[in-house]
């Protein structure tokens, strides 16, 4: 049952990422982020009530532990915000993989507060960051200039990378802090609640001085974000399940590997083609996600 609700989880992650590049390309990363966040809010939101948790919940937590989730749900929106950007202008094989390494951040911080990590977990983390650099790096010749001189090949970031790894940074900051400060007080439906309604909060408050527009979308944008919406809201319920059933490394590890469907989503939908050295480096991202979260 836990490997079937990881996998679960990873399909339904990955489904919501490649669709949501569609959805930014329709109405833009700020509309997407804050329609989809909203939609997830009010199917979490049902969940827990009939669940129980949360009126439960409400009822014994400290505004000490709601500042976390604020917190956290701002973290949350930008990382998401520049992980969408990136998926509307980037190449999704590349993107994706790049930013689903944030686990390795995330164990370092662990480190950093002392945990105990094992060798096969520092392994994983130089795995995943030679997989990054293989995968983000682009080593085509460019195009022959004006003389019609040929230009030798070099090294070179692929667009939209750059967003990646930085929500990618935030990311790992941020599920530090929900495991340190928030789920061990929290349970993880609610957590996931807390935060996703404080952050759709967060980006209408933001969202005049910003200029950003918060008109309802169109009917066929609507089709796209609820779809985004209710499959990263899955994803959670599911992940949540999957830990009740007692076996979290083997949720967590299956389930992190949402990128994996993305990439293959790309490639037989959009028809994206890597670099064998950027195929590697994907290869070596999810080896060395597995190895961090065992």
């Amino acid at each position: 049952m836990a490997i079937a609700l990881g996998i679960a989880a990873a399909v339904l992650w990955g489904t919501a990422d490649f669709l949501a590049r569609f959805s930014t390309r329709q109405i833009g990363t700020f509309r997407t982020l804050l329609f989809m966040q909203a939609v997830g809010v009010g199917i979490l939101t049902v969940w827990l009530t009939f669940d129980g948790e949360l009126a439960r919940e409400f009822s014994v937590h400290s505004w000490r532990l709601w500042g976390w989730v604020a917190l956290s749900g701002t973290l949350s929106s930008v990382a998401t915000l520049g992980f969408y950007r990136s998926l509307e202008i980037g190449t999704l094989s590349i993107v994706a993989p790049v930013c689903s390494v944030y686990p390795a951040l995330t164990l370092l911080l662990s480190m950093y507060a002392g945990e105990r990590v094992s060798k096969i977990h520092i392994a994983g983390i130089f795995v995943s960051l030679i997989g990054v650099v293989l995968a983000a790096t682009s080593f085509k010749p460019l195009p022959v200039d004006a003389a019609g001189s040929g230009i030798r090949p070099r090294g070179r970031l692929t667009r939209g990378v750059g967003l990646a790894l930085m929500a990618s940074t935030i990311y790992g900051i941020n599920f530090w802090l929900i495991g340190y400060h928030i789920i061990t007080k929290m349970g993880a439906s609610m957590s996931v609640w807390g935060v996703r309604l404080l952050g759709s909060i967060l980006l209408v408050a933001i969202a005049a001085p910003a200029k950003q527009s918060i008109r309802l979308p169109g009917m066929k944008s609507w089709m796209l974000i609820v779809s985004v919406g209710v499959f990263d809201a899955g994803a959670f319920l599911v992940t949540s399940l999957g830990l009740r059933t007692g076996h979290i490394a083997v949720v967590t590890v299956i389930g992190s590997l949402f990128s994996a469907v993305t990439v293959f989503l790309a490639w037989i939908v959009l028809r994206e083609r890597l670099e064998r050295t950027q195929w590697l480096g994907i290869f070596l991202i999810f080896i060395g996600i597995v190895l961090v979260s065992i």
